[in-house]
Formats: structure tokens, sequence, C-alpha cells
């Protein structure tokens, strides 16, 4: 099934539908309409608005930056990310960018993936600052899905079997509706995964954040969905944590993601040797791991 063109109904400057964009040189804005006058407040509509606002709010989690939390009058709290290169270059590339597409089209994905029924946040805005000529330093802002935390920090807190499992099938189940609605992650990795673990008559709920990089498609191939889950994968082998996921986590994420879709499974399944010689390959790059691969026992 055909899914959306993130860039369907964009202006000629692309800025998707819903959203503006204003302009105080050398900063650009493009906002959700009826955010104006709260930015305004906040006074971050300036010329120096990427700056106003990354001193404003407090520090929140990190990744390849920090983010931050800021406070929105009437509308809750943003989430507001750096946006920083990643790779080999990141650190020779820094927090340039050529133009906004790059913040421009996390917001027409997010929105996109969002109407399609996928577990992610709502974009706010997104702003940068001309470094001069055509180079940007920018940072987008979502709305912070409350009560929740990532599973990155879920995990280390040694949460007991039962609550890593139930975690887990949660995380499978948003994963794969991420998936269905076309959503191809840029970097599926254990913080751009969010869980809120509700009470004890509400099961967990998770989301996927962080989608620079990200694309909508017509329709993940079972290998690359495959490719993907495995990019998560070893993000908890990096980090040390597949012991505290154990072997009944990784079959409790893999059975809620593939659910009762039989044929999904068995073609996901065949690729489980090329995805783990890529992990024994990445594995190389950090070093001796801490726990034993449980990934062939999660059929």
């Amino acid at each position: 099934m055909a899914r959306p063109n993130p860039r369907a109904g964009a202006d000629e400057q692309g800025v998707p539908p819903g959203f503006v964009r204003l302009e105080a040189p050398p900063a650009v804005c493009v906002i959700r309409e009826d955010l104006g006058p709260a930015l305004e407040r906040l006074g971050v509509l300036g010329p120096d608005g990427l700056d106003v606002l990354l001193g404003q709010g407090e520090a929140g989690h990190e990744g390849r930056g920090t983010t931050r939390r800021v406070a929105i009058a009437g509308r809750g709290t943003v989430v507001v990310r750096p946006l920083l290169h990643g790779g080999l270059l990141g650190p020779w590339l820094g927090d340039v960018f050529w133009g906004m597409g790059r913040p421009l089209n996390e917001i027409a994905v997010t929105e996109a993936l969002r109407d399609a029924g996928a577990p992610v946040p709502q974009a706010a805005f997104a702003i940068g600052q001309r470094v001069t000529g055509p180079l940007f330093r920018a940072a987008f802002a979502s709305f912070e899905i409350e009560d929740t935390r990532d599973a990155l920090v879920f995990l280390r807190d040694a949460p007991p079997p039962d609550a890593v499992e139930a975690a887990a099938a949660a995380l499978g189940r948003a994963v794969r509706r991420f998936h269905d609605a076309g959503g191809r992650h840029g970097d599926l990795h254990v913080k751009n995964l969010l869980l809120r673990t509700g009470g004890a008559q509400q099961g967990p709920e998770a989301f996927v954040i962080d989608l620079d990089g990200a694309r909508v498609t017509p329709g993940l191939t079972p290998g690359e969905r495959m490719a993907q889950l495995m990019r998560l994968f070893r993000s908890l082998r990096k980090r040390g944590l597949l012991e505290t996921v154990g072997l009944r986590g990784c079959a409790r994420f893999f059975g809620a993601y593939c659910q009762d879709d039989r044929a999904l499974r068995r073609a996901m399944w065949s690729r489980i040797d090329r995805e783990l010689r890529r992990v024994a390959v990445h594995a190389l790059g950090y070093g001796r791991d801490r726990a034993a691969s449980p990934a062939r026992t999660a059929d």
C-alpha cells in the first residue's frame, strides 16, 4: 500500500502544511502555525533565536548532543535537539549544515508518520541560524511525550525480568507500527525508543523518536525490517545490555513485532545468519562483548 510522501503539499521552500516560515536574519524558524505568539514571548524568533532557545529550559538526555526541555506557556514542554553530524566525519563537520533541508525533512517525516498511525512525537518547530552563505546551524523541537524514559535508562535501572519482557513486547509492537506506517529510521538504537511503563493495571507503551535522517517509504521489505531490528540489537550488545534483556526479552520483542504474521516471521528469520555476521563485524569496533548473543533463540 502506498504511503504518504512527506514532501507532498509542502510549499516551494519545503515548508509542510500547517507550518509557517518566519525569518529574522540570520535566523529562520519553521513553526506550527499556532505557536508563533508563544515562541515570540520566549524570545526565540529574533536574530539570535537559536542561541536563545538553547540557553533556555533544562538539559535533557544526552545522545549525539544534549537536548533541552523548554516549557511553552499553555502548550506543555518541547524537547529541543541541536542537529549534529554523525558518522566518521561527524567530529569535523560538527553542527553546520547546507540549508534547512534536514530539519524541514524531519518535520515532514514526523508529521506524515504520525498521521499514518506511527507512535512518534508531534513536531513543534525547527530553527536555524545562518553561519555564512547557505550554511546553517539548526535545531529540531517536538512536543514531549510525558512520563517516559528512554529504553537505555529503563534497562540500566535493572528492572525485574517480567518488567523487561513486558517492555520488550511493547517496544516490538511500537516498532512494527512504525514500519507498517512506512517509517525507515536513520538510526534505530536503544536510546531512540521511549517507554511509558504505566501502573499495575496498565501495560507499558512505547514510542519511536529522533527521526533525523528517517524516511517514509512505500513499504519495507522483510529484509529491510530485519536490518532495522538488528541495528537495535547491535546497540544493546554495544552497551552490554543483552544479558539484561535476556533470551525471553528478545523472543518477546520479536514475537510482538511479527504478531500472527507467520510469513513475515519466516522471511525475516531467513536473514538471521547474514545479520549475525554483520553484528560480529561491528563488534570488532567496540571491543569484547559482555554478554552472549541470544539472537538465535528468538524464533
